[in-house]
């Protein structure tokens, strides 16, 4: 028995060290593919330009149809990380309370929208003008980058005896050059200070993060993840090669663990929507939860 038990623990730890490893090489990866293709003097290129206008375009069509939607309870991966309480309200449809944000606070996320935006051409333009690019875009059977609305879908599921349907989206899916595995792409930005994304503030991917990979885990069938962080805030323009680093990366791997946990949260809040129970809330997570007025009358 105790050769079966130090067995599973060596194999254990001989498979984390085998992710760790992994994971550092592409985390450096990543960084080094964005840090070279900002290193060169690219020409504008106009197919790849055309080709995200047009992009956008057909996601701004928003066209549904194809998805198998079923009227059960509805889940989505950015919000996995929500309370009980606040996915009851979403999956009942009840309308969000109007927020009222400060000028600073709106282009704040409009800069990180453009950010995106610029994120995705830079993929294209990274796996045209780079010698050996260590990433490309995955493509759709259409053609298309895999990223966004282009692989939107919905996916059914019953757990503990309880359907519901997680709907979404992804920033992206990579192909790793060197064995041509799909890594799902999720990226951030810290609009405060350059250390933001430091050492020392950020040491790992947002637990938030984390939980909305283990979503899109179930919905694409991914196991491996990037999440990318990038401060808006970059450091003093003459630092030139001493300046902070701006970016960071850290490699995110899903197992049945992770999943099973995140099932049996949406299985919960499934079976309080089917039983019009109202779950208990957690006032952790009320910042920017829309719902406080609703929740507060709910507790009293």
């Amino acid at each position: 028995m105790g050769c079966l038990v130090n067995r599973s623990g060596a194999r254990r730890l001989r498979e984390e060290v085998q992710s760790q490893e992994r994971g550092e090489v592409l985390t450096r990866a990543i960084l080094r593919h964005f840090d070279d293709l900002h290193s060169l003097d690219l020409p504008l290129d106009f197919e790849i330009e055309k080709y995200m206008l047009e992009d956008g375009r057909l996601a701004l069509e928003n066209d549904t149809s194809r998805l198998n939607f079923e009227k059960i309870a509805t889940f989505t991966p950015s919000s996995a990380s929500k309370c009980r309480r606040e996915l009851f309200f979403r999956a009942c449809k009840v309308e969000p309370e109007p927020q009222a944000f400060f000028p600073f606070q709106r282009r704040w996320m409009r800069n990180g929208t453009a950010v995106h935006a610029a994120i995705q051409k830079d993929l294209l333009y990274a796996e045209k003008y780079l010698s050996n690019p260590k990433f490309k875009m995955a493509r759709t059977d259409q053609g298309r980058p895999a990223w966004e609305k282009n692989i939107r879908q919905v996916k059914q599921f019953e757990h503990r005896g309880v359907k519901f349907q997680i709907y979404g989206m992804m920033d992206g899916v990579l192909l790793y050059v060197p064995d041509n595995s799909k890594i799902g792409l999720e990226f951030k930005t810290k609009s405060t200070t350059v250390s933001a994304v430091g050492t020392y503030k950020l040491k790992d991917a947002q637990e938030s993060h984390r939980d909305q990979c283990t979503a899109y885990s179930l919905l694409f069938g991914l196991n491996e993840f990037l999440v990318v962080y990038e401060s808006l805030a970059k450091d003093n323009w003459t630092k030139n090669e001493e300046a902070r680093p701006d970016m960071r990366a850290f490699y995110v791997e899903t197992g049945d663990y992770e999943r099973g946990l995140l099932l049996d949260k949406f299985a919960e809040v499934a079976e309080s929507y089917y039983n019009g129970e109202v779950p208990g809330g957690d006032p952790s997570k009320c910042i920017f939860c829309p719902y406080k007025t609703r929740c507060i009358k709910e507790a009293a």
